[in-house]
């Protein structure tokens, strides 16, 4: 292969002395021959290495434009904009305020696609687009006038900011939206894998941390016809009344006896609602009904969590608002219910579209792959990797008809959805609940049943747990901040057990799978 000419450069003041004292690395270089001299190894490394100070670059102005600035009442900042700089190095960005600077990382932020700036600034297939986020370590210290700086090999730009300050959860929210709507030309996955896998990820976490704990600081709690119970039914409510008006009563119609039956409601706005039909629910059927009030939406994990700490008993049943009794299999769920123990097992159930077919039963995990793609996206940070993989949850036996013979024993699955979970309490408690670390929903069943069988015991489906389950209808989560949290939910699960689908690949598929008895 006969290399290409190259343009002739010439630098008057080269000084090779000084060189060498500035990259040491340059003589090595000429002693194994990838270099002829010094001045060549400056040519083809230095100047991209920035190694030698009489290289200046006094770029042209950056087309940019800083859209908004929101700092939290905790500190987060969240800053949206465009920047024309097409580069192959990220650009370098910082606050400056009247006595500090605030220096903010590649990866703290990712970019996406603007059409907009395509059509009016520059043309072609760049993500102009960006979103950086963090956290100051002062609450106060980003609420005020700063001079955002942007600098790249292609010019520079500054201007002076004024934050809106929000709360922390609006901040979040609207990050979520940007992450749920944003596209990308170099695939919209690969921009914000680095973004959600490294310390942004974290930060949001954080964030998200931080709103559960205000919401749940200090619930409203009310019991209806308090009794001495065996068992405690779970349910978490969001933006819906409707199952504290018929799960209590399809469960007592069926003849299951479900001792008590705690409501979680996760939108304050209906705690009226919901506690009056507490009352008429639990003095018509003689049961015993708790309602307890978070100051906001905390999630399914925290939800969960906080329900589990007041269950009145140690054999806890979490079962969706859109979960029901099937009457042909009543008996059955009776008979769990006056079982002694439940042991160490995570216990599922079968979940049904009707008393024919199946919805699910268990579910297992697979990898996807994604690449970044698109040449004017190209860099050369060594952090934006050119390709990458996010786990993704299913479900056995979705949709197939139902056959007894095959769930006459208990089967071993690697989770189970928090549509129907069933288990002792103090297993719960080992490994903590209910990690918060997903936002809103999904991917914490998942979590936990991977966390269950490494320190509790067994995750598996029990043959006579069988509901129905009205599958998508147990809330009325509007908004795209929601199908922003699972976005990111996935990206996060990703992150803390891509190793367990690496080590157990070969038996977590449907084909895999085998009926085993449990261990009790």
């Amino acid at each position: 292969m006969v290399d290409a000419p190259l343009l002739p450069v010439t630098v008057p003041r080269f000084d090779e002395g000084r060189y060498f004292e500035v990259d040491p690395k340059a003589q090595d270089a000429l002693k194994s021959g990838d270099a002829q001299n010094a001045f060549d190894h400056f040519l083809r490394f230095g100047i991209d290495e920035n190694k030698y100070a009489v290289v200046r670059r006094d770029g042209a102005a950056l087309a940019c434009a800083v859209e908004r600035v929101l700092v939290s009442e905790s500190g987060f900042c969240l800053i949206l904009g465009w920047l024309v700089d097409e580069g192959c190095d990220p650009p370098r960005i910082k606050l400056t305020g009247g006595d500090f600077t605030v220096e903010l990382p590649a990866s703290a932020m990712f970019r996406h696609a603007r059409k907009d700036v395509e059509e009016h600034v520059r043309g072609g297939a760049y993500d102009y687009g960006f979103v950086i986020f963090g956290q100051s370590p002062s609450k106060s210290l980003l609420k005020q006038s700063m001079l955002f700086q942007a600098n790249s090999l292609s010019g520079s730009f500054q201007a002076k900011v004024t934050p809106e300050i929000v709360s922390d959860k609006r901040l979040m929210d609207t990050l979520l939206q940007i992450i749920a709507t944003c596209e990308a030309h170099a695939g919209k996955q690969a921009a914000i894998n680095n973004f959600l896998c490294e310390a942004s990820g974290k930060t949001l976490i954080h964030l998200f941390r931080t709103h559960v704990a205000a919401s749940i600081a200090k619930p409203y709690i009310q019991t209806f016809r308090p009794r001495k119970v065996t068992s405690s039914f779970i349910t978490v409510l969001f933006g819906s009344t409707e199952p504290i008006k018929l799960q209590p009563m399809l469960f007592r119609a069926a003849g299951i006896d479900f001792g008590e039956w705690i409501y979680v409601c996760n939108s304050p706005e209906d705690a009226d609602e919901v506690l009056r039909y507490a009352r008429l629910m639990s003095d018509l059927y003689d049961v015993m009904i708790t309602v307890i009030v978070l100051g906001d939406n905390a999630g399914f994990g925290a939800a969960n969590n906080v329900a589990i700490e007041h269950a009145a008993s140690d054999r806890i049943f979490i079962i969706n608002p859109d979960v029901y009794p099937v009457a042909a299999y009543a008996s059955r769920m009776q008979h769990v219910l006056s079982q002694e123990s439940l042991g160490s097992t995570l216990w599922g159930g079968l979940l049904f579209y009707d008393d024919q077919n199946l919805m699910h039963s268990g579910m297992y995990m697979e990898n996807d792959a994604f690449v970044r793609r698109n040449s004017l996206n190209r860099n050369n940070n060594a952090m934006f990797a050119p390709s990458g993989r996010l786990v993704r949850v299913e479900h056995f036996d979705k949709g197939v008809p139902f056959v007894e013979r095959d769930w006459q024993k208990p089967k071993v699955v690697p989770a189970i959805t928090g549509a129907v979970m069933v288990f002792e309490k103090s297993g719960f408690e080992k490994i903590g609940g209910f990690s918060t670390r997903y936002i809103y929903g999904h991917y914490e069943d998942a979590d936990l049943s991977l966390r269950w069988e490494a320190s509790v015991g067994s995750v598996c489906v029990h043959p006579d747990i069988r509901l129905v389950h009205l599958e998508g209808q147990g809330s009325r989560a509007r908004g795209e901040e929601y199908r922003g949290a699972s976005t990111a939910n996935r990206y996060f699960f990703t992150a803390a057990h891509g190793s367990y689908l690496d080590a157990h690949s070969a038996e977590s598929g449907p084909s895999q799978r085998q009926a085993t008895k449990a261990r009790k």
